[in-house]
């Protein structure tokens, strides 16, 4: 009875051992794409004449993952921004491989982080294509609810910033209600 009550414990805390690696090792949104190359990420940003928004992040950090599940996730979803409005990439701090900086000489994301101060997480920074920054960055949550019109805020400083005739409205509601107007425009 005794071996067996042992055996039981064992094999539960494997299953969470096991459950618990499996967890950490998932990418944190399948939809928020990891920046691996800042060269080519400027230059894309230069040519579609958008900001980038940056949001450093790490495996371990529970506010990163409520604000890439409750606001991020939903920005990419909706079709509003990447590509459109913004340029929108993870920073994984915890990550080992190298990526090419804005002139592409390697760098680790980690020593990046720190040289920007951007290390403690979640950090979301708004910088142009050739990596300078365009508007106030963001550092931790204070309030999730009001974070995306934080980030409308922010993006509408960093396209005055940059020069650009451009802004969006100040939440993703009344983004999403402009782009149905505008349809319903261009149809009639």
């Amino acid at each position: 009875m005794k071996t067996l009550c042992i055996s039981a414990v064992l094999s539960l805390s494997l299953l969470f051992t096991i459950n618990a690696l499996a967890k950490s090792a998932l990418p944190k949104s399948e939809l928020l794409l990891e920046v691996d190359n800042l060269q080519t990420l400027g230059h894309t940003a230069q040519q579609q004449n958008l900001p980038i928004m940056l949001m450093f992040g790490a495996q371990w950090c529970e506010y990163c993952e409520l604000l890439v599940e409750e606001v991020l996730d939903p920005m990419m979803l909706s079709g509003l921004y990447e590509g459109k409005v913004v340029l929108m990439r993870h920073v994984g701090i915890d990550e080992r491989a190298p990526i090419p900086d804005w002139n592409g000489t390697l760098i680790k994301k980690s020593k990046w982080a720190y040289q920007l101060n951007a290390d403690l997480t979640p950090t979301v920074l708004f910088v142009d294509g050739s990596g300078r920054e365009v508007a106030p960055r963001i550092i931790g949550i204070s309030a999730i609810t009001l974070y995306s019109q934080l980030i409308h805020q922010n993006l509408n400083t960093a396209y005055k910033n940059m020069g650009l005739n451009k802004q969006i409205p100040a939440t993703p509601e009344l983004l999403e209600k402009q782009v149905i107007q505008a349809k319903h425009n261009k149809i009639n």
